[in-house]
């Protein structure tokens, strides 16, 4: 297979660009044509082996495009992948045996914990319930954790020489003893002197030149303070190269096969995507929540959005995430299964309220309990008729009306209706008393309480309230709740678009490669500017390098720099955009007020203390190299009427002050033009979703036909 460089791939303007993100329950597929086009279409998971259900999709988007997929595949210019393997491999513990090597002394590192590792990435209600509160478990046991003698201090001095003989019998004793797959290495100040942890490398190849085991440096991936994070990130990557690995390179003979002509991209966590060769296991965590939140700054831009709160719901979560005056928002130490890591990671926050998450009665209080657990693809939920035996959100939808189940997917999978009312009635209405459809209409408005609930806590986190902000609705079950939330939070605009039910593949087809680095670099105020521009212009030129790897020229590699500040003798530090080019003392002041301003906007009007001074904790820099993008094309608009789309009607169980029963219009989305106006109750139907209007909203059709809720 050829290893074409993305910007020559970039460069072939006549060839399609396939953007892949495979989801907990469907594999979403995006074409984007040449001439600005954009197909879509979605297969089913397949968690046994993941790369058949992106074999399905291409199938399926072949089908749609009337050619064979063989013919699709030799004209892609860039096939670029999202994708849950490394997720799913954390959240299961299925990864490589990991054995550790770290500096003598501190071999309990990632036992020890910092004092909130305790409660890092649990909710509120099990922080509270102080009992059930536990450390997590470590990827690496204790007996596969051996400490080498060396020491640097923190200015890169070498204090304790390294101990290269207890390092190659530590090797040897994890690879012929412990018969570990895979090792990480993680030394005190690593970051300012890595010899030490190149040295253990060069050893495990030494030693073992004719077996490929991967070894992960901490200062690799994460040249920054912080030994317990450092570490976790350095462990966690060396748990899941291998799976990650093995996929990809799978996935690349697979489709090479079939006729692709490039190697796969690899959508990472921070919002760009990386050829197989430069990519880590722990940078694929996130990547398809990742690619929404690429796609809604891209959208955002087109629509003159500034402030957008995005609803991500598939099968098995409702994913969140804040756009705040046209930037993302990324997390400097980004939680995973409850490991804090060193890792830049687009912020976004889940919990368990997918299509497929379960409803349930507590067996002791006899509550009704909905999520986290969901059913997932495999057996996914009972109308689906695999096998699933709990009752989930979908089966709800189905019996409350709002969905269709002869015409989910288009028509190409039929739904078992009945199934879904004898189980919820059997497990959740006669338990409680309740009708199955109060059952089911109860479900629907807990999970959408708690999916308002996420959106809140995240807005006014970032020193905001949600009625600044507009809602994008997207996955394939997001637009059947997104009014119902959107209300919950007083939100009077919520956006639904053509491509919402494979939104986040949108938003790889559309992702940019980047290559991130951080460092540390503690900058006392006043910073020395010029010692500030000399380090940005040394990660700069080793970003530059690494782009030419990728096969961009430094005319087509922009950079975009943060740099992460704090008062003097304060702990809370904040991101802030800063100009490129060199950097002398007249751009102190300019430095320090985009920080003043980014403070009071995070934490209220006077929160700030500029007489203070402000000091720099670390830098990160992006580099970005520029793909071709999608084109939104406007329509002419047409007018209200919207009568020539509807398809007739249906009973649908409506809730809030006057629950019950109403006959909704049902309108085929593909036949609504641009300005057509509608008012609820009605449903909208697309082959790959459904949008509920409730009767106190109107949706009316904008000029790139999305759909805009009302209230």
């Amino acid at each position: 297979m050829t290893n074409a460089s993305p910007a020559a791939s970039a460069r072939k303007q006549d060839g399609y660009i396939v953007g892949i993100d495979t989801g907990g329950t469907f594999t979403d597929i995006v074409v984007l044509h040449p001439d600005g086009k954009v197909t879509i279409n979605k297969a089913a998971t397949t968690p046994r082996e993941f790369s058949q259900g992106v074999l399905d999709a291409v199938e399926a988007a072949a089908g749609t495009l009337g050619v064979p997929s063989s013919d699709l595949l030799a004209g892609v210019a860039m096939f670029k992948h999202g994708t849950t393997v490394a997720t799913n491999a954390l959240i299961n513990r299925r990864g490589a045996r990991v054995g550790l090597i770290a500096t003598r002394g501190f071999e309990d590192t990632i036992y020890v914990m910092r004092a909130i590792g305790r409660v890092d990435g649990l909710d509120d209600m099990e922080i509270k319930h102080v009992t059930n509160v536990t450390k997590p478990v470590p990827l690496v046991s204790r007996p596969l954790i051996r400490g080498v003698y060396e020491r640097v201090d923190f200015r890169g001095k070498v204090v304790v020489p390294f101990d290269e003989a207890g390092a190659r019998e530590a090797i040897r004793q994890l690879v012929e003893n412990d018969h570990v797959e895979a090792i990480a290495v993680s030394f005190l100040f690593s970051w300012m002197n890595p010899a030490h942890e190149d040295r253990v490398r060069e050893l495990v190849r030494e030693l073992y030149p004719d077996r490929k085991i991967p070894v992960t440096l901490s200062h690799d991936l994460a040249p920054q303070m912080g030994e317990y994070a450092r570490t976790n990130t350095a462990v966690v990557n060396a748990f899941l190269w291998n799976t990650i690995d093995a996929y990809v390179s799978g996935l690349n003979r697979r489709l090479g096969a079939m006729g692709l002509p490039n190697d796969v991209m690899v959508m990472q966590a921070n919002g760009g995507i990386v050829r197989p060769a430069q990519m880590t296991g722990v940078g694929t965590l996130q990547s398809g929540p990742a690619g929404g939140m690429i796609a809604t700054a891209y959208v955002a831009k087109v629509l003159g959005h500034p402030n957008v709160i995005t609803g991500d719901m598939g099968g098995t979560s409702f994913d969140v995430g804040l756009l705040t005056d046209h930037r993302l928002s990324h997390a400097r130490e980004p939680i995973a299964e409850r490991f804090r890591l060193l890792q830049p990671m687009i912020n976004v926050e889940s919990i368990g309220a997918g299509g497929g998450t379960i409803a349930r009665i507590d067996p002791v209080t006899g509550r009704l309990l909905v999520g986290p657990e969901s059913a997932g693809a495999d057996p996914g939920p009972i109308v689906y008729g695999m096998g699933g035996q709990h009752v989930t959100i979908t089966d709800c939808n189905v019996v409350l009306g709002y969905i269709d189940p002869d015409y989910f997917l288009g028509g190409r999978r039929k739904l078992d209706k009945r199934a879904a009312e004898a189980a919820i009635d059997k497990q959740i209405a006669i338990p409680l008393g309740l009708s199955t459809v109060q059952a089911a209409a109860g479900i629907y408005d807990i999970i959408n309480s708690k999916m308002s609930d996420l959106i809140r806590k995240q807005v006014v986190r970032a020193g905001h309230v949600p009625e600044e902000y507009v809602i994008y609705a997207f996955g394939g079950a997001g637009p059947v709740h997104a009014a119902a939330y959107g209300a919950e939070l007083g939100i009077d605009k919520v956006y639904i678009f053509p491509m919402s039910p494979v939104f986040s593949a949108f938003g790889v087809a559309a992702s940019d490669v980047v290559h991130t680095k951080m460092a540390t670099r503690h900058l006392v105020a006043p910073v020395d500017m010029e010692q500030l521009s000399a380090e940005l212009a040394r990660i700069e030129e080793g970003l530059s390098a690494t782009m030419r790897e990728e096969g961009f020229d430094a005319g087509r590699v922009s950079f975009r720099r943060t740099l992460y500040m704090r008062y003097t003798r304060q702990v809370n530090e904040v991101g802030v955009e800063i100009p490129n080019g060199p950097l002398t003392a007249a751009d102190r002041p300019t430095i320090e007020k985009l920080f003043n301003a980014r403070y009071e906007d995070m934490y209220g009007a006077g929160a700030g203390h500029a007489e203070a001074g402000v000091e720099v904790i670390s830098i990160a820099v992006d580099a970005i190299g520029a793909t071709i993008k999608p084109m939104l094309r406007k329509v002419p608009l047409v007018g209200k009427d919207a009568s020539g789309a509807r398809k007739g009607s249906r009973k649908a169980w409506f809730t809030g002050a006057n629950a019950g029963w109403r006959d909704a219009a049902i309108y085929d989305y593909t036949k609504l033009q641009a300005g057509n106006s509608l008012r609820g109750p009605a449903i909208i139907e697309t082959p790959f979703t459904t949008i509920v209007v409730p009767d106190d909203h109107e949706a009316e059709v904008d000029e790139y036909l999305n759909v805009v809720l009302r209230r």
